[in-house]
């Protein structure tokens, strides 16, 4: 059987998690991390820019050994491959990642966004617990729809505050993996008609939304954005670099969701996740 370009991108991104990051085999950089390899941390102002290049960073995941950690979902597009990835250790991280395979098939880009999950523990909570596939069957023009869908959520939405279109692309039975923003479907439309909608009568703009990356496949989609958090979640102001992970049915309704919040003033525990 003939692999995909998908598919064998995947194998590339997961063949650094399972040898070099979860063994500790350095040696596995070599034939799949670029030499001129650029990292690119979240642009907030309390986080560090790591060094690109392949020797920064072989020096930098040379003291650490393992990193204990497991992909809950992966998804590719094109040269972009984003994996949903819980890492372990005393205090567990949400971690999103993405990479960019250049045309020799090795990794030459890595976007990150990590959030601490300190009340996971207690509360016995599973945020990346649910269903999506990433292997259904996708045309390129399913892709480019979902794309535009994605779009339209962030940019007419989101950012304009318009609340009637929640019924557009919203299931009422809308799966919310985020604790700290219970009642899914519901907490979405009083989010964007309040929240949002005194955010643009304070500013008199829009609410503040830049894309990085979008991509999509099977059932699966992820954007890749900053935002300032107006009072949605916490720390209403700060700025966050996010990953949302979405489910799209057959209707082009969102109906489940995950995410990973990078806010500025919410420093990680250490650096171990970040390469």
């Amino acid at each position: 059987m003939t692999l995909t370009r998908e598919a064998i991108h995947k194998l590339t991104v997961m063949r650094l998690f399972s040898t070099v990051l979860a063994q500790g085999q350095l040696d596995g950089l070599d034939g799949l991390v670029s030499r001129s390899y650029v990292a690119h941390t979240a642009p907030l102002k309390d986080v560090v820019a790591l060094t690109s290049g392949f020797d920064a960073l072989k020096e930098r995941l040379r003291p650490r050994g393992r990193t204990p950690h497991e992909v809950k979902r992966i998804i590719s597009d094109g040269n972009y491959v984003c994996a949903h990835v819980r890492y372990e250790g005393a205090m567990p991280i949400a971690g999103a990642d993405i990479f960019r395979i250049d045309e020799a098939g090795q990794i030459a880009e890595h976007w990150n966004s990590r959030q601490r999950l300190p009340h996971d523990l207690a509360r016995g909570v599973d945020r990346f617990a649910g269903g999506g596939d990433a292997s259904l069957p996708m045309s390129p023009t399913r892709r480019a729809e979902m794309k535009k869908i994605m779009t339209d959520v962030l940019v007419e939405m989101w950012s304009k505050g318009r609340q009637e279109l929640v019924d557009v692309y919203y299931d009422p039975g809308y799966v919310q993996h985020n604790p700290d923003m219970p009642g899914g479907y519901h907490r979405i439309k009083e989010v964007v008609g309040t929240d949002i909608q005194k955010y643009i009568a304070a500013t008199g703009g829009p609410f503040p939304v830049d894309v990085h990356l979008i991509g999509a496949e099977g059932d699966l989609i992820f954007v890749h954005y900053s935002i300032f958090m107006a009072g949605i979640n916490r720390r209403a102001g700060a700025r966050s670099t996010n990953l949302d992970i979405f489910r799209i049915c057959a209707q082009n309704r969102m109906i489940e969701h995950w995410d990973v919040l990078q806010i500025e003033g919410e420093p990680l525990p250490d650096d171990s996740t970040l390469f």
